[in-house]
């Protein structure tokens, strides 16, 4: 029972920690977001939220997993309960044995999640979004007014359903101005205009007819293929270090012996650096990705 206990003390703490931990990065990453989510319905936005969520608890377990570690058993050993152990023959390395045990099934658990949730499966529903937020603004924006998202500014003089007139069409580096325009379910079909284009320092004016834009080219709806690889890389690292992580939250435990406040500094700029190095282990693997995709 003391065994189940103290590893269920370790799994609550290092769940704990890994909500605080992805409700900070997602609060942080809400605020470039934030008009996406709250513009769309729920039952839209709600699969993503939930996706997004279960995504960062996994990601941020084996970091949690170590502070837990490092701090319950600092706790044991700063209140006695080890030495009470020592007294009955049970040695400090032996009780951490028994409680790492029975967090296997965690550790196996999180093996199993690492193939079933991965990074770019949230970067895809975020594009989805962005998506549907780009349709409804095309389909919604009122007459006479300059209606600008990120690098796109939509204007219509006139406007009949899905039929509008004087339009202004501007993304990225291309200009479109045209007399007329029909919004069509994932597109906008314009007519009798002009469209102005850069390519490096030289603008290219080109009149049309009939041209036409798919609103799918501003949010790309496929998943990356090297972005999957990567991501499955990277969780799988994530993963498998996190009973060495849980390990060396133990050993830390036993090395400070003096005020918990230097554990605490101690662990939080280690799980910092933790951070550090799976962002750049990322950037690596996205780096040898892409050099093997265009070698091959």
């Amino acid at each position: 029972m003391l065994w189940s206990f103290l590893a269920w003390k370790v799994l609550k703490l290092s769940l704990l920690i890994s909500i605080i931990l992805s409700l900070a990065f997602m609060l942080f990453q809400l605020l470039r977001i934030d008009k996406i989510l709250f513009s769309l319905p729920l039952e839209e936005t709600l699969p993503f939220l939930m996706l997004w969520t279960s995504y960062s608890l996994f990601y941020f377990m084996p970091t949690s997993m170590f502070i837990s570690s490092s701090v319950v058993f600092f706790e044991l050993k700063d209140s006695k309960k080890l030495h009470v152990m020592e007294s009955f023959g049970i040695a400090p390395y032996l009780a951490y044995s028994r409680v790492f045990v029975r967090c296997m099934p965690i550790f196996i658990s999180l093996m199993a999640i690492s193939f079933m949730l991965r990074e770019e499966d949230v970067s895809f529903m975020r594009r989805y979004l962005t998506y549907k937020y780009y349709m409804n603004v095309v389909y919604s924006v009122p007459e006479k007014t300059f209606f600008t998202l990120g690098d796109m500014t939509f204007y219509v003089s006139e406007r009949n359903d899905n039929d509008v007139s004087d339009v202004f069409f501007k993304k990225g580096e291309s200009l479109v101005i045209a007399k007329e325009a029909h919004l069509d379910s994932d597109a906008i079909v314009f007519t009798d205009g002009s469209i102005l284009v850069k390519e490096g320092e030289k603008f290219y004016l080109t009149a049309f007819s009939q041209y036409r834009i798919s609103l799918e080219k501003f949010s790309s709806l496929e998943r990356q293929q090297g972005n999957l690889k990567r991501d499955q890389i990277l969780n799988l690292v994530n993963t498998a270090l996190s009973p060495l992580l849980m390990t060396f939250g133990f050993f830390i435990s036993r090395v400070i012996t003096d005020a918990a406040i230097k554990l605490y500094y101690l662990v939080g700029v280690l799980s910092i650096l933790y951070q550090f190095f799976l962002i750049i282990l990322k950037s690596l693997l996205w780096s040898f990705i892409n050099f093997s995709s265009c070698s091959s």
